[in-house]
Formats: structure tokens, C-alpha cells, sequence
């Protein structure tokens, strides 16, 4: 996965072309997204600016709490 910004002017035009892709992508705080490198062909081509940003500085959030009282019935 490789990650990258979109400048917040152009964020709103990014994300349209990131979501109808139909590739997953991941949407993190800051305009932030993990992509693929089909998505960097679409940005280029459509001439929204990104910038790529190092894996290792990305801080992926923990998931919610949701159902953290359950117990597992997996065996």
C-alpha cells in the first residue's frame, strides 16, 4: 500500500476519483489515503496533486471499542 496527501483545495476532487475507482482504498485523518498505484495512474491522469508520504510516519488508527464486552465463541 502506498500512501499519500491530497492539498486540502483538491481533496474533495481526489477522493471522488479515489472512491469511483472501484479499488479499495484506505481514508485516514489529514487527507491522508492508502492507495494503489492504479490510483497514482488515475490522480496523474486527472492532474490532482498528491504528495507520497514514508509508511513508517503513517499513524494507523486502532479500531473502535465496539463489542469489546463480547465474548469469543470461536473455537
Amino acid at each position: 500500500m502506498i500512501y499519500i496527501q491530497i492539498p486540502a483545495k483538491q481533496d474533495a476532487k481526489g477522493f471522488l476519483i479515489l472512491a469511483k475507482s472501484g479499488f479499495s482504498i484506505v481514508c485516514l485523518p489529514h487527507n491522508t489515503y492508502g492507495v494503489c498505484d492504479e490510483h497514482l495512474r488515475l490522480l496523474k491522469s486527472k492532474r490532482v496533486a498528491f504528495k507520497r508520504l514514508d509508511a513508517g510516519n503513517i499513524p494507523i488508527p486502532t479500531p473502535a471499542l465496539a463489542g469489546e464486552n463480547t465474548k469469543s465463541t470461536c473455537l
